[in-house]
């Protein structure tokens, strides 16, 4: 049941959004965004503080900063290094960086206490999906999580002729070309542009849309 603050109701987490691992719930990064967007974001900006390289360890550090129509500003910052990604993820340590801050702001914003499953880390197996794809403990043992597209309602839906333009025009502006936007895709969302469902394009574009600042 939602609270009622001067008769307005607190927009509240899509239960479609939590994943839950040896019994504990944990939300993606995908629905932190979309309740972010319901508690009024209008930027999202990340800034590299530290790029990855052999003197540091390999770590990327990034500040996310998100800032609300009401005026609201919050900032958090994440990390990416060999040691707290998995084997895939770790060749992608600037956007697991990026990602990762991003979703502690957004947990700040919209006030959600649990961890954000991109923010997991170590040597299991990588889930497919938002956010670059965050490891999960023994994902093939036990009462684990099922795959995520089961997770969040079985067969995905095909994405339309307009997202897929839509895909293709915001990466040329970018300076994408058809192989970038593929490895971009398959980093995010496990399959390549042409196989994404209408929900991972969707995430896509807004990711697109942000990052080139449109």
């Amino acid at each position: 049941m939602l609270t009622e603050i001067k008769n307005q109701p607190i927009p509240a987490l899509d239960r479609r959004f939590l994943v839950k691992i040896d019994d504990k719930e944990f939300v993606l990064y995908d629905g932190l965004l979309d309740l972010a967007h319901k508690h009024g974001l209008q930027k999202l900006m990340v800034k590299h503080i530290q790029l990855p390289s052999r003197d540091n360890g390999m770590e990327c550090i990034c500040r996310a900063t998100a800032i609300t129509g009401s005026g609201n500003v919050f900032t958090d910052i994440g990390d990416a290094n060999p040691q707290n990604t998995d084997q895939v993820v770790s060749r992608h340590l600037i956007r697991m960086a990026s990602t990762r801050s991003k979703a502690r702001v957004l947990r700040d914003l919209t006030n959600i206490g649990m961890t954000a499953l991109e923010e997991l880390g170590g040597d299991a197996n990588a889930m497919p999906g938002n956010g670059m794809g965050a490891s999960l403990p023994n994902a093939n043992a036990g009462n684990t999580a099922a795959p995520l597209k089961a997770i969040n309602g079985g067969a995905k839906v095909p994405m339309t002729e307009a997202q897929e333009r839509a895909i293709w025009a915001l990466g040329k502006k970018q300076g994408h070309d058809r192989v970038s936007m593929d490895n971009l895709a398959k980093a995010r969302f496990g399959d390549v542009v042409a196989d994404l469902g209408k929900k991972d394009a969707s995430s896509l574009i807004t990711h697109l849309k942000q990052v080139g600042g449109f």
